[in-house]
């Protein structure tokens, strides 16, 4: 009789333990998001794994790394092929530490039906491409997104993830969004916190006085200010916008405003209390995100 568990619920890794330390001889099938793969074991060896074109070790680091879908072990099901010597606890060991190097790659990127481009010119400082790097950009024409180019790469989740961070590192490639999404974040932030420094009882024409006074110091500010509606002390983008300031600039213009109100918060209620009000603030939001 064969097993079949969700991954939400047992991580390949833990099947895997599980067969090794039973001896079971057969075939696993991963299936997710429309994907599917297969690891053979014999005696509770791992001998073979297959996963779109790749085979060996690659298609089983490729498939453990699935987090939603379905696994099922079929009995007695093998394959003469042999293309895995090393034991069990080896491959369990390395598909953890690339579990954790997946998520942490994962965190840089946008979300992944964002759409990226290639940067209309080639950066100033010659940039050498590897095999993989030239496979990504071709995919890149201003139609797929994020998930579609590593589907049709062939290269497998983590190569990608790493060479799509990479192409973003070195400015080969851009988020056309970015600073859209980082604007939504940091407005979705100040709202939470002036909700939860108004409950405290710091009065909403203040905070708003110190939200338009803060962007109005500069020219970026005045720009920002212009693209953002209020409805006293919560804000929101207008729908067409035309901000026209970078990254960076986005950044120090919200973390004045936030030192700023930091500063307020501690005149009327003292250190400790700010502090909990502003990570509340952080957890709501994070939350949202």
């Amino acid at each position: 009789m064969g097993l079949e568990a969700s991954l939400t619920d047992f991580s390949a890794s833990q099947i895997f333990f599980l067969l090794s330390k039973f001896n079971k001889t057969g075939k696993i099938e991963l299936r997710s998001g429309g994907e599917k793969g297969e690891v053979f074991f014999i005696k509770g060896k791992v001998t073979h794994a297959i996963f779109k074109k790749m085979t060996g070790i690659e298609a089983l680091y490729n498939l453990s790394i699935f987090t939603h879908g379905q696994i099922q072990f079929l009995p007695d099901e093998k394959t003469a092929e042999v293309s895995i010597k090393d034991e069990v606890s080896t491959l369990i060991g390395e598909i953890e530490r690339r579990k954790v190097e997946f998520n942490e790659i994962k965190k840089k990127l946008p979300p992944f039906d964002s759409v990226l481009l290639k940067l209309p010119k080639p950066p100033e400082s010659p940039v050498a491409l590897r095999k993989d790097d030239w496979k990504i950009l071709v995919l890149m024409d201003g139609k797929k997104n994020i998930n579609e180019v590593i589907e049709k790469s062939g290269i497998g989740a983590l190569s990608a993830y790493k060479t799509i961070t990479w192409l973003l590192e070195k400015g080969l490639i851009y988020d056309p969004e970015e600073n859209e999404r980082m604007l939504k974040e940091k407005i979705t932030f100040i709202n939470i916190l002036f909700k939860e420094l108004i409950a405290h009882g710091i009065a909403e024409s203040e905070l708003l006085k110190l939200f338009r006074n803060s962007l109005l110091e500069g020219e970026e500010g005045r720009k920002l200010l212009e693209n953002i509606i209020s409805r006293g002390a919560n804000f929101r983008l207008k729908s067409k916008m035309h901000v026209g300031i970078s990254k960076g600039e986005i950044e120090e213009l919200f973390t004045e405003i936030v030192k700023l109100t930091k500063e307020k918060c501690i005149g009327e209620f003292g250190p400790m209390l700010a502090k909990k009000s502003f990570d509340a603030a952080l957890k709501k939001s994070s939350d949202i995100k």
